[in-house]
């Protein structure tokens, strides 16, 4: 029997205003795959802001769960910062205690209009020397937060550069990296905050917990998980599904969301809830606690073989 019955994909967006009409990259995009009979996979829905979004799916598994189904939500952004940020911000390492902080620090108005630069380089200004966030447009006057990763100063003093899952995830970006091709670090500034948002949404009430935070890495119990996803993953299998003219960001919530329903249908995805076989015991305390893993990560194999039974 599968563990969870719907399981969702979301590919999360920093811009600072309303994404186009059209559809567009690099807006906010998430996919539906539902165990049934068989596997039924809705279209990649399209949305233009970020509190759009969040009264969405919060909608999305209010109603799934009241049905009685239990829902698996994953999101493409980096769900801590590495071992010691948040001990270092908060006073207690605890990701959950910097997703609090954050949810004070950070304004993400209805139109997207946002403050992640003034939130990054309040964070900056805590640390010696200059950054460790970095990634900006040379125009704007943000001193605090350097143009380049090389123009950092006392990086010796600075946090580690990745979390463990970073490291072993093929092309992850550092969750420093505020601007430019493939940086997810003002998605992660605007998106942990509306995570809390969405854990704590009335409609869900107590039903919704934040893997691995909140359950360990293990198979949680809990009617719905909320868990951290990496599409690059599927790197291959969305190149060679991707339909004619399809926008990337559409065609890696769709493949993603069907690889983890079809996994889950034949009854494999505990291995993947339990994390990586290879993490020490201190590594998974950390993980646990402060910086969160990659669900899939080291299980690549099952996710494409469930794409391409034999």
């Amino acid at each position: 029997m599968p563990h969870f019955h719907t399981h969702v994909v979301v590919d999360w967006s920093a811009r600072s205003k309303p994404s186009p009409k059209r559809k567009s990259r690099d807006a906010i995009w998430w996919t539906v795959a539902r165990i049934a009979d068989g596997i039924e996979v809705e279209e990649p829905k399209y949305v233009r802001t970020r509190h759009e979004a969040l009264d969405g799916l919060a909608r999305l598994i209010a109603c799934e769960l009241d049905t009685g189904r239990r829902v698996l939500v994953g999101f493409d952004f980096p769900f801590g910062y590495p071992a010691g940020v948040a001990e270092h911000l908060t006073d207690e390492a605890s990701a959950l205690a910097l997703w609090n902080w954050l949810a004070v620090q950070v304004r993400d108005a209805p139109d997207n209009g946002n403050n992640r630069y003034d939130a990054a380089a309040a964070i900056n200004d805590t640390y010696p020397g200059l950054g460790p966030f970095w990634g900006r447009p040379s125009s704007w006057n943000y001193p605090a937060i350097p143009v380049r990763a090389s123009a950092r100063t006392c990086q010796e003093r600075h946090p580690a550069e990745r979390r463990i899952c970073d490291i072993r995830a093929t092309g992850a970006k550092t969750v420093w990296q505020l601007a430019y091709s493939g940086s997810v670090g003002s998605q992660m500034l605007l998106g942990l905050p509306a995570l809390k948002r969405l854990v704590e949404d009335s409609r869900i009430g107590v039903r919704a917990k934040v893997w691995p935070f909140q359950t360990g890495l293990q198979t949680p119990e809990t009617p719905a998980v909320i868990a951290e996803v990496y599409p690059s993953l599927l790197r291959e299998q969305v190149r060679a599904r991707r339909r004619k003219g399809e926008i990337l960001d559409s065609a890696q919530v769709r493949v993603n969301a069907e690889a983890f329903a079809r996994l889950d249908a034949g009854g494999g995805l505990a291995p993947l809830l339990a994390g990586a076989p290879c993490l020490t015991a201190e590594e998974r305390w950390v993980v646990e606690t402060e910086e969160a893993w990659i669900l899939g990560l080291c299980h690549e194999e099952a996710l494409e073989g469930a794409l391409d039974p034999a």
